[in-house]
């Protein structure tokens, strides 16, 4: 940002660097056809919603100012501005998606090989800055090692494990992409089939087609559909969670304990989920627990939120359980026994998240001002 002086100029950044923050934060959260119902707030009116912000690194000059800027904002004020203004939007973060790229060409299924114009093309995606961190192999020996064009296309789903656990990623997205030509008419495309093995979203698939536009090459039509894709990862998993504010219920689920810390780990997850109204311990006893779950929406979306902080939650025949998903399940946990010592809240109060506890992922940015990540 320049200015007169290096003061103003700071000033302005940072003026400029809450807009562009708020902005980032709407994109994240809103499905694209909302955004367009949202008012424009003035500078006035984002501060307020902004909870702290911090300047990681800046530089200045006598009259330019240059720095990166963090920004948190207060999740029920944001809250309370999206459903006044009457649009959908979601808050739930999904654990890390490996895609694997492949292009068939020529009768061969290309991959790790040089050159692949498809996965180029989706190393020119910018990093994801919504709900889904997507990653993106580096095509090393442990990954050529770890599964083949073939296996992946095919859903092999022991290679396809073994390369998502050393990338600690909950799912795979392989994203298949080729060429095709009318014979009749002679004009080309591309199509897209992609299809999830692993997480919430496992076998899910999607084929779309993107149409040459006169002069365009296999290069700027592959980078335009990676960009597109990219895209709509990012819009299905929004829509899939959107927070339903007039759709409210309630169950009870049991919570196997071996010890305190179990407890404890169970107490930090619940935190901060964005479907969970609120969470109240009903009863505790050495070997487990029984917590009431109140949620937005249905128990599938609360299952899928659970599922992202490492917690299942399963309907048995009798009632629902809740566990870590990284446990064995060495004991099925059952009703609190009434002999055994148990805790109870005397006022019945709800253990929730602070109200003021941050939107997930603060928004980032950077620019003259503002950079972008």
């Amino acid at each position: 940002m320049t200015a007169d002086t290096a003061a103003a100029a700071r000033e302005q950044a940072i003026a400029a660097g809450h807009d562009l923050a708020f902005r980032r934060l709407i994109a994240r959260l809103v499905p694209d056809g909302g955004r367009a119902l949202l008012p424009t707030l003035s500078p006035a009116e984002v501060t307020p919603l902004v909870l702290s912000f911090e300047i990681e690194s800046e530089k200045r000059s006598s009259v330019r100012y240059l720095g990166t800027l963090k920004f948190r904002f207060r999740r029920s004020d944001v809250r309370e501005f999206l459903q006044k203004s009457g649009v959908g939007f979601a808050e739930t973060r999904s654990k890390p998606v490996l895609l694997l790229p492949v292009y068939d060409f020529a009768g061969a299924k290309l991959l790790w090989d040089d050159p692949n114009p498809w996965f180029l093309a989706w190393n020119a995606v910018p990093p994801s800055d919504g709900l889904v961190p997507v990653r993106l192999p580096s095509g090393d020996l442990a990954d050529v090692r770890d599964i083949s064009a073939e296996q992946a296309a095919a859903g092999n789903t022991d290679q396809l494990a073994l390369i998502a656990e050393r990338y600690g990623a909950s799912a795979v997205l392989v994203a298949e992409a080729s060429v095709t030509a009318d014979t009749g008419s002679g004009t080309r495309g591309l199509t897209v089939a992609t299809r999830y093995f692993g997480g919430t979203s496992d076998g899910r698939t999607a084929v779309r087609s993107f149409s040459y536009v006169e002069g365009e090459t296999d290069d700027v039509v592959i980078g335009r559909a990676a960009m597109q894709v990219a895209l709509q990862i990012e819009e299905d998993w929004k829509q899939e969670n959107l927070i339903q504010f007039n759709n409210q219920s309630s169950l009870i689920a049991e919570v196997a304990l071996a010890d305190l810390r179990q407890w404890v780990e169970l107490r930090r997850k619940l935190q901060g989920i964005a479907f969970l109204q609120n969470w109240q311990l009903v009863a505790m006893s050495r070997r487990s627990a029984s917590v009431r779950l109140t949620y937005y929406g249905d128990a599938e979306q609360l299952r899928i939120a659970l599922a992202q902080r490492d917690l299942v939650l399963e309907q048995s025949t009798v009632d629902w359980v809740l566990r870590d998903s990284r446990q064995v399940r060495e004991v099925a946990p059952g009703p609190v026994s009434p002999d055994s010592p148990a805790i109870v809240p005397a006022d019945g109060a709800p253990v929730a998240p602070d109200a003021e506890t941050s939107v997930p992922q603060p928004a980032e940015g950077r620019a003259e001002g503002i950079p972008a990540r």
